[in-house]
Parts: C-alpha cells; structure tokens; sequence
C-alpha cells in the first residue's frame, strides 16, 4: 500500500513542478521588455529626448556666478636699532555675486521647442515599440503553446492508428483481415508517424523563435489552467449585425 501510494502521488508531484517552472504570459513578457533590442533602442532614444529636453528647458534659467579672492601680506619692519625685526601682515578679501536672466531669446524659444517635439515623437516610437513588442510576445508565446497541444494530438493520433495496426496484423495472421487492409492501416500508422513528426518540427522551431526573443532558453510556457469559453455574440444573428451597420 505505501508503494502504491508513492505511485498514485508521482504524476501529482510531476505536473506540480513541471507548473512551478513553466512561465506565464506576464513574466514572458517582462523578460523580453529586459532583452528585445528593438524595444531597448527605442526606450534609450525616448530617454536621450528626455534628457535634451530638460537641458533646453535649462536656457530659460537664470545664470548666477559667485567669485571670491583672498589675499595676504606681510613684511618685516624693524622698531628699533639692534632689535629683532617685527613681521607685520595684512589680509584682504572681497567676493562678487552676478545673475542673468534671459526675459527672451527667440533661438533659446525655438531650441526647446524642437526638443520638446523630438520627447514627443520619442515617446510615440517608444509605445509603438511597446505595443508591437506585446503583440509579438503574445503570438511567439501562444504558438509555443498550439504547437504543444497539436504535438500531443498528433502523439494519441499515432498510438491510437498504432494499435489499429496491430489489430489489423493480428486479423490478417489469424485469416480474418486481408493483406489490403493490413497495407491501409500501415499506411495511416506512417501518415500519422509523419505527421507526429511534422509537429515535433514545428513546436521546436516555434520554441526557437520564443528563446531568442527574451534570451533565454527551454522556455516553458504555463498552459490554461481550465478550459475557457468565449462570451456569445450579442447579437447572434448575423442579419441583426447587418441591420445595425
């Protein structure tokens, strides 16, 4: 019974750690924001606008200059004949404090105006690169996850054609089937075979394409948790869609 009981809890403890480091859609995401070169060229561009813009915006401060100077004497005098002589100093300092404020420059006007215009335009690069880095991580994402679940249909497909094909050899051996349908089945096991392998393709080659996109490799994508059932249309007639446009 303990064995047993070993047995019954493995698959559990499988899908349970295979679920622990398969990732979901919001950490595939984050990951690529951290790696696409594409979207990180057009954040540095967005900052460097940033930057040029808050320095333009710098002309329109006031200028104040703070300068100081200290300067020191000093001399021996002597007082009296034969006496040592006495060292006299003098120390003079004075410190000068200047602004200017610039009330119009029609250049320093136009200067920050293109630098505001180019933040702009750095920042609608830098939402369409955003938007555009979505899209593509939803699709390489969720065509990881078609590939998975066409893979695993193709699998049952092939053993369940396997199994007609030994049934049909087992038949044919005992004189109840014919060579023909012996032939038939081996070629749907070779058709499915074929197709299995197709998906084999093809789920590696969309496995590829999510690794390079956030740097990283056997990326596991986290499958749906439940079945999910789309909303009904409202309307659900097609003449009624038809009668509103």
């Amino acid at each position: 019974m303990p064995r047993l009981r070993h047995l019954m809890l493995a698959p559990i403890i499988l899908t349970t750690a295979a679920n622990c480091w398969a990732q979901s859609l919001q950490e595939v995401y984050e990951a690529a924001r951290a790696y696409d070169a594409t979207y990180l060229a057009a954040r540095a561009q967005a900052d460097s606008a940033q930057y040029r813009t808050a320095q333009s915006r710098a002309l329109r401060l006031p200028t104040v200059n703070l300068t100081g100077s200290a300067t020191r004497s000093e001399s021996d005098v002597p007082l009296s004949a034969g006496a040592a002589n006495t060292r006299l100093g003098d120390t003079t300092t004075s410190a000068a404090v200047s602004a200017r404020q610039p009330l119009f420059n029609s250049g320093n006007k136009a200067t920050i105006a293109q630098a505001e215009r180019s933040l702009e335009a750095a920042q609608a690069d830098l939402q369409a690169a955003e938007q555009e880095l979505i899209v593509r991580t939803a699709q390489t994402y969720f065509d990881v996850v078609v590939a998975q679940d066409a893979l695993a249909a193709a699998q049952a497909s092939t053993k369940a054609i396997s199994e007609q094909l030994a049934s049909a050899k087992r038949n044919f051996e005992v004189g109840t089937a014919t060579i023909t349908d012996t032939r038939e089945a081996q070629a749907r096991f070779d058709l499915a075979r074929a197709s299995e392998i197709a998906a084999e393709n093809d789920l590696r080659t969309k496995q590829i394409a999510l690794d390079q996109l956030i740097g990283r490799s056997n990326v596991a994508p986290r499958p749906l948790t439940k079945p999910e059932t789309m909303p009904a249309l409202v309307p659900a007639v097609v003449d009624d869609w038809v009668g509103q446009a």
